[in-house]
């Protein structure tokens, strides 16, 4: 018996796995570029979607510095009559302050009373400064609201829940 066919079989065996390798490497590469350009496509949509609410946020902020213009304006208007005693206006100063819970060891803890002393603030309270404080606490809180609007629903688009 000859060589030559078993020789010719494993040729043909050979060339039949190089290009079964070869189709499957392409395989593989077609599979990568898709998915890379559906990255890209991921992410074009999701700068898209940055710029519109960004572009929402500009506009709402102009919509609240607006509005908070204009708060301005009528509580100039007031009078300048005080409205809230000063234990009230104690109250109000100490609202944000640290109290003795959260004293780090090594610092000594003050007492409400020094708390508000040292805080400065106000012995009194006109109809102008309140309005002036509401009108301010309102438009934060419209921006900080918004803004955490904006920041669930980027977060659910980002991780949408399960189906």
């Amino acid at each position: 018996m000859s060589p030559w066919p078993l020789v010719a079989a494993v040729l043909v065996f050979a060339a039949g796995a190089w290009s079964g390798r070869e189709w499957e490497l392409g395989q593989q590469a077609q599979r990568d570029v898709e998915a890379q350009l559906a990255r890209q496509t991921d992410a074009r949509q999701q700068r898209q979607f940055n710029d519109l609410v960004a572009g929402r946020h500009a506009a709402r902020l102009e919509v609240l510095n607006g509005k908070l213009g204009d708060a301005y304006a009528h509580i100039a208007r007031l009078d300048r009559a005080a409205c809230l005693d000063d234990r009230t206006v104690r109250v109000l100063n100490d609202t944000g302050v640290p109290d003795n819970r959260g004293a780090a060891a090594g610092e000594p803890a003050r007492p409400a009373e020094a708390a508000s002393a040292a805080g400065g603030g106000l012995r009194w309270a006109s109809n102008i400064s309140v309005g002036n404080y509401i009108a301010y606490c309102r438009t934060e809180y419209g921006k900080v609201s918004k803004q955490l609007d904006e920041i669930l629903d980027i977060e659910d688009r980002r991780h949408p829940p399960p189906k």
